[in-house]
């Protein structure tokens, strides 16, 4: 049979037509395709070390699976990160802290709750993970947390003859008292707990967070402030925080003048300590004879529920990878129990997952620093320099007598809120 002009030019384009889709197939299999041998790139602030150990055994049975770790500075993140997307050079996941849920959840390709459902996430992860819960699915799998804990001088509770830590927040007034030391003319050698400021005081911004959310306030909703109006609970929790540093109270116990916390702790000058758990190396380092110990965060008398803050981070997917099925693998493999485990070990911070949690470590401060896990909650940050400025003038204008604590609280409230504008 005779084939015409026409035919042969209709054969030529479905030739045409395959091919492309063969290479087009071919290509796209290349860059997103599960095990396509292309190394899934992720940035993060956490040290190189502790990230690769969790990636020990990663590859096997994934495929060949592929990750390539970078380290980037605290400081520069943000920066780094908007320069790589802006040149099409940018990572395929990144480690995500809890305070930058916000700023760059424009950047994230949500993980489906058909590929884990919401059930599942909350019944794997501890609850603070639920903050990068978003409709359209999840923004990121919750990968490491760092609650915050109470570091306490043995030797100091031993001279003032007190056998018990606090374990409420009342309690603290009555001890700063007995702890605090003084010379003739009012200056304090010694103190019992630095609360009341914010620039000398170590976690500062973490500290207030805790008491505010203990008090029932949520501080944003990922949109606004929740801080306004203020409530007598919030009221409350400031005036407490506050009296601390007036030298008319009888809990005063610190004041701008004295040397950081952290290192007043160290130098065996601070009986408590309020501090992350990932701190105990370097509290050891900075000062190996300290006789210190650990225990939970203070909580107010009679709560029903316990609380902490936490510093998580969490394994965020980017739109613009190139690679997202092996970084969506990538992720939800670098969050299962194996690797976890090991990321557990080179830090020392407790795992993510409720599964890992409910197992009693031998080492005793590792069961504080778990349970401390579980009572971990944070908020949703628009942007953790500027509001780190807000609470430092929130606090700053009541120790300065320029504001009660209600109307401090309305005015931090109403800045945080112009941050998500």
């Amino acid at each position: 049979m005779k084939i015409s002009p026409f035919q042969v030019i209709v054969l030529a384009i479905f030739a045409l037509a395959l091919v492309g889709g063969v290479i087009v197939l071919a290509l796209t299999k290349s860059k997103t395709g599960s095990g396509s041998g292309v190394p899934v790139v992720i940035w993060g602030t956490m040290s190189s070390a502790s990230f690769n150990a969790s990636t020990a055994d990663i590859t096997q049975g994934n495929g060949g699976l592929k990750i390539n770790y970078i380290e980037k500075r605290p400081e520069n993140f943000d920066q780094d990160l908007l320069e790589a997307l802006a040149s099409g050079a940018g990572p395929d996941a990144i480690l995500l802290p809890q305070d930058l849920i916000v700023r760059h959840r424009d950047k994230i390709l949500p993980i489906s709750y058909n590929q884990m459902s919401l059930p599942s996430f909350k019944s794997t992860f501890i609850q603070e993970g639920e903050l990068f819960l978003d409709p359209n699915g999840i923004l990121a799998l919750p990968f490491s947390v760092d609650p915050l804990v109470m570091y306490w001088n043995r030797d100091l509770l031993s001279n003032a003859g007190l056998a018990r830590v606090p374990q409420t927040w009342e309690e603290f007034i009555a001890l700063s008292q007995k702890l605090t030391v003084k010379d003739k003319s009012g200056n304090i050698l010694k103190s019992a707990v630095a609360l009341g400021e914010f620039r000398n005081i170590a976690n500062a911004k973490e500290i207030i967070s805790t008491l505010l959310l203990q008090a029932g306030n949520g501080i944003s909703d990922g949109l606004k402030s929740l801080l306004n109006p203020p409530t007598l609970a919030t009221i409350g929790a400031i005036n407490f925080y506050t009296d601390f540093a007036n030298p008319v109270k009888p809990d005063y116990s610190w004041n701008r003048a004295l040397p950081n916390s952290l290192n007043m702790f160290t130098a065996g000058d601070l009986a408590f300590y309020f501090g992350f758990a990932g701190e105990i190396s370097k509290i050891r380092d900075k000062n190996p004879n300290l006789n210190f110990d650990v225990t939970f965060f203070p909580q107010p008398k009679g709560a029903s529920v316990t609380t902490t803050f936490g510093k998580m981070q969490g394994l965020a997917v980017l739109k613009a990878s190139r690679n997202s099925a092996d970084a969506i693998t990538a992720v939800l493999a670098l969050t299962g129990v194996g690797p976890l485990g090991l990321l557990a070990k080179a830090t020392g911070l407790p795992p993510v997952r409720r599964d890992m949690l409910s197992v009693d470590p031998s080492d005793p401060y590792q069961g504080i620093f778990n349970n401390s896990a579980i009572r971990a909650r944070g908020w949703l940050d628009p942007n953790p320099l500027s509001s780190s400025a807000i609470f430092q003038d929130m606090i700053e204008s009541v120790t300065g007598g320029e504001r009660e604590a209600g109307n401090a609280i309305d005015v931090a409230g109403k800045n945080l809120t112009n941050l998500f504008r």
